[in-house]
């Protein structure tokens, strides 16, 4: 028995030329070059390159899966073992290894939507790392003197600050910094926004504001980039975006949330005229505490002024004041004693010193003599014949000179 197939003439195939042709056939059918397949992932492998490797199976069969970084870096969430998916792409076959695959070029979420996904998903991340904590937060200053407003310059919010900041309170200054709000590479910007305002605006609080609309308008505010600057910011942040029901991933980071752009203004500047009614307040108290608590004071001191204790204090202070004026009066006795006997001594060493004093000698008829120099001279031995003398008497000088020697023997 011949099998027309496989007689001498056949033509023999290599394994690229059938792979390439079922390839081709694959990609060429129109059901299969765009198709969306529900299933659930499996065996989830994220690459290092980028790529996105993961199973799609229901109960019957399963099949490979494939997104490539230039359809996985627009996912705005990550998929995860056993979540439910729709996938979007086309079948086709990896020659390498004979096996065909679904390279999926859109991943939507069966029951839930990708951005509400994507946001439950960095919310759960951030507050397992604690940027949420509620003992982190730190308090809003009561009555700052510069408050930063990130937002779009361009925007009604940005107006409605300024003008509820003038009517409220013309002290308060007032720096905008300019970033978007909306758009592919605003988080970015934010986030800059954000670290610009905390290092360089010197403001004491910092207020992040947008105004309403859908959450793919507000969803710059749910990336992981603005949550991470607020949660870094050293000056106190309150967040403000969208409306009351609007709740973004940067709320939860932020220091406080205040429900619209308008109440965070109201919320962080505080009315002149409240801080005034709120000082004259204050004063009041204060003096009244102040009456009240002299007043005690004065009853105190009464009350002191009469026990037993302060009697008994007198006493012993009158007793050591007539101690004191008792040693103060031996004192000044012994003092004048001492005096008395020094002027005595003092007399007598005088006297004494006058005695022997040869101005005494002279008055009694004496004389003393005097060579040039003014020197006295006590010997006659001390002259020379022609030697100029002075000598002195009671009632004058005499000069004279020697003419002669006599020297007793």
């Amino acid at each position: 028995m011949s099998n027309p197939g496989y007689g001498p003439r056949r033509k023999i195939y290599s394994v690229i030329q059938i792979t390439q042709y079922i390839r081709e056939l694959l990609e060429g059918d129109i059901l299969l070059n765009g198709v969306f397949v529900e299933g659930e992932i499996s065996n989830y492998r994220p690459n290092k390159s980028g790529h996105m490797y993961f199973t799609l199976k229901d109960d019957d069969a399963a099949i490979n899966c494939v997104m490539f970084r230039s359809y996985a870096s627009g996912q705005p969430f990550e998929p995860e073992n056993g979540m439910k998916m729709l996938v979007g792409g086309y079948v086709s076959l990896y020659e390498k290894t004979g096996q065909y695959q679904l390279y999926a070029q859109v991943l939507q979420p069966v029951g839930v939507g990708a951005l509400h996904l994507a946001y439950e998903q960095l919310k759960r991340k951030l507050e397992d790392e604690g940027l949420f904590d509620a003992a982190r937060k730190r308090g809003i200053p009561a009555f700052p003197s510069r408050v930063a407003v990130v937002t779009s310059p361009s925007g009604a919010v940005a107006r409605d600050i300024i003008n509820i900041a003038g009517r409220r309170n013309r002290g308060v200054e007032l720096v905008i910094v300019p970033t978007p709000v909306q758009g592919p590479l605003a988080a970015r910007e934010i986030a800059e926004a954000i670290r610009l305002a905390d290092r360089r605006a010197m403001a004491d609080v910092i207020i992040l504001a947008r105004g309403g609309g859908s959450m793919e308008d507000l969803w710059a505010f749910n990336e992981e980039p603005v949550a991470r600057a607020v949660y870094a910011s050293r000056t106190p942040v309150v967040s403000a975006i969208g409306h009351e029901t609007d709740y973004t991933i940067a709320d939860f980071a932020a220091d406080l949330r205040a429900p619209t752009p308008s109440a965070a203004a109201e919320l962080v500047i505080p009315r002149l005229d409240e801080m005034r009614g709120a000082v004259m307040r204050l004063k009041t108290q204060l003096c009244a505490a102040a009456s009240f608590l002299l007043a005690g004071k004065r009853e105190q001191a009464m009350v002191f002024k009469n026990s037993r204790a302060l009697a008994g204090y007198r006493a012993l202070i009158k007793r050591r004041g007539e101690l004191l004026a008792a040693g103060r009066e031996r004192l000044a006795r012994s003092m004048d004693r001492r005096l008395r006997e020094l002027r005595t001594g003092h007399r007598a060493r005088a006297a004494a010193l006058d005695a022997l004093s040869p101005l005494k000698a002279i008055e009694r008829g004496f004389c003393a003599v005097f060579d040039e120099g003014g020197a006295m001279m006590t010997s006659a031995d001390a002259f020379e014949i022609g030697d100029a003398m002075r000598v002195k008497f009671r009632d004058g000088d005499l000069r004279a000179v020697v003419s002669g020697k006599d020297l007793s023997i």
